[in-house]
């Protein structure tokens, strides 16, 4: 498998004046120069192949932009070489250039001509991407009306759906909410089946472990792992400080009845109540500790095995688990208790009734509820040290003979 992107040696340094002065003596032949030199890169050596995903973590101020700015033709390397081999979509500037006068649709075109994009490929594209970017009538209506999420949705849509050989991410993926990350993190991997190659930054150590094929460790200016992602990320969270930086603190929010009665001729979902260990309406939930979610259901035909089930994804749009129990014709509410011992972060969620043949043990649907809210799994990352590592705290009994 060949290598779209081959680093070897590379060294950035700037010239850092003291005043005006000093910047304009630096132009003058024969006058002596007063300036320090700051050094943002060293000896950087990394590749990416074909369809991977690379991610590039480090603390601020590790030289992690400098990078990918060098890559981008934005900055020019004082020292080492590099090669890339095919074309190159940058998020480093996420909607740069849009004129908050025209239309989400009308810069989507201009933009693509700005940036010597295939024209009839976009317009081809155009239905595909107004529905990604779910912006609805605002889509043909002037982006200086848009909020800032809505802004960001465009510029996401827009360059999710070009076909570059590598695309570059510097943290744009924890825009929007979990529905419309969902949508990205689900693109994303479409596009690495199609052979595009990511090279990614982030602080975000959950995304990069579940993202990442190789990862590259910077920490001032310097290539301190190059490699395995669980090893990357183990060095790099070593300090505490680092773990800081994934910190989720957010206030409760109420979750009274989330449904709109849904009924069907044989069955129906009415309600849906979510709420805390004191029952409080809530969708916010600490870390360990659990929500009941109170559903109220109406059974008019009858079922051999009616099951209701819960069906949790992360914001990268990763099956976390189904929750799932067979409930009885003769009742009208089930209660769930389900603690959350999974990270900290926010997750959605599916309501479903189905219905498991015997024979078969397949699963039949019979009413959906798709994407009804989220809940929040709250964890203060940087104060207290997490009960686990990874995704999910398992129950263990441990017993010593």
């Amino acid at each position: 498998m060949g290598n779209v992107i081959a680093v070897k040696n590379l060294t950035k340094s700037f010239k850092l004046f003291h005043s005006n002065k000093d910047r304009l003596l630096n132009i003058i032949p024969f006058v002596n120069k007063k300036f320090d030199m700051h050094t943002s890169l060293v000896g950087i050596s990394f590749e990416v192949k074909k369809g991977e995903f690379v991610s590039i973590i480090g603390k601020n101020g590790s030289g992690k932009s400098t990078l990918l700015k060098i890559l981008c033709g934005v900055l020019q390397k004082t020292g080492g070489e590099y090669i890339v081999n095919g074309s190159i979509v940058s998020l480093l500037e996420l909607g740069t250039g849009f004129n908050p006068e025209l239309s989400g649709r009308e810069n989507i075109i201009s933009s693509s001509k700005t940036m010597n994009f295939d024209l009839k490929y976009i317009y081809s594209k155009m239905d595909e991407l107004e529905a990604f970017a779910d912006l609805e009538e605002y889509f043909d209506m002037p982006i200086k009306t848009y909020s800032s999420g809505m802004y960001v949705r465009l510029a996401m849509s827009l360059f999710l759906h070009l076909k570059p050989d590598v695309f570059i991410i510097d943290e744009a993926l924890s825009v929007g909410d979990i529905f419309f990350q969902q949508k990205c993190f689900a693109k994303i991997e479409q596009m690495r089946k199609n052979g595009v190659s990511f090279l990614f930054v982030s602080h975000d150590i959950n995304t990069v472990l579940n993202m990442s094929d190789r990862v590259l460790l910077l920490e001032h200016s310097r290539q301190i792992y190059f490699g395995d992602k669980h090893e990357a990320c183990r060095l790099y969270i070593r300090d505490k400080r680092a773990l800081g930086q994934n910190k989720i603190v957010e206030t409760g929010k109420s979750s009274k009845n989330l449904l709109s009665n849904l009924v069907q001729d044989s069955v129906g979902l009415l309600a849906l109540n979510i709420t805390d260990e004191n029952g409080i309406n809530t969708l916010d939930v600490d870390l360990g500790k659990s929500l009941t979610f109170k559903i109220q259901y109406e059974l008019i035909k009858k079922f051999e095995k009616p099951t209701v089930s819960l069906v949790f994804r992360n914001r990268h749009n990763i099956l976390i688990t189904v929750v799932s129990y067979q409930i009885e014709h003769d009742k009208r509410y089930v209660n769930i208790k389900i603690p959350f011992n999974i990270e900290g972060g926010e997750y959605s969620f599916d309501l479903n009734i189905i219905e498991i043949d015997t024979l078969t043990t397949k699963i039949i649907p019979i009413l959906e509820f798709k994407n009804i809210g989220y809940v929040r799994v709250l964890f203060d990352y940087l104060n207290q040290i997490p009960p686990f590592i990874g995704l999910v705290g398992l129950d263990t009994k441990v017993e010593f003979e």
